[in-house]
């Protein structure tokens, strides 16, 4: 995290959890980054990162990070199919470095 505020940047985690149950797990987890509650799904659907059918759980989000750049692009994603993989943090901090 140290890496990432350093170099200018911004760190949000995004879910479909409630905002309660994320103030909970950031608590928990000692998380120094926003979560975001995206209850309604709104974002998720935008991104285009929801399961259609995830084991019979209906708009599940994918495993999915992004970067937005300043202008508000996507410079960089990755969408994971797997919900048991995490996305390449190592590779997502050093694509941050290379914009800042």
């Amino acid at each position: 995290m140290a890496d990432i505020h350093g170099a200018n940047n911004e760190v949000l985690g995004v879910s479909a959890d409630s905002p309660f149950s994320l103030s909970k797990w950031a608590e928990q987890e000692g998380y120094s980054f926003t979560l975001l509650s995206d209850f309604g799904k709104e974002t998720i659907a935008a991104y285009g990162v929801m399961y259609p059918d995830l084991i019979g759980l209906k708009g599940v989000p994918m495993r999915s990070a992004f970067i937005v750049d300043r202008a508000g692009n996507i410079a960089h994603q990755e969408i994971l199919d797997d919900a048991k993989q995490l996305p390449d943090i190592d590779a997502l901090v050093e694509r941050m470095k290379t914009m800042s």
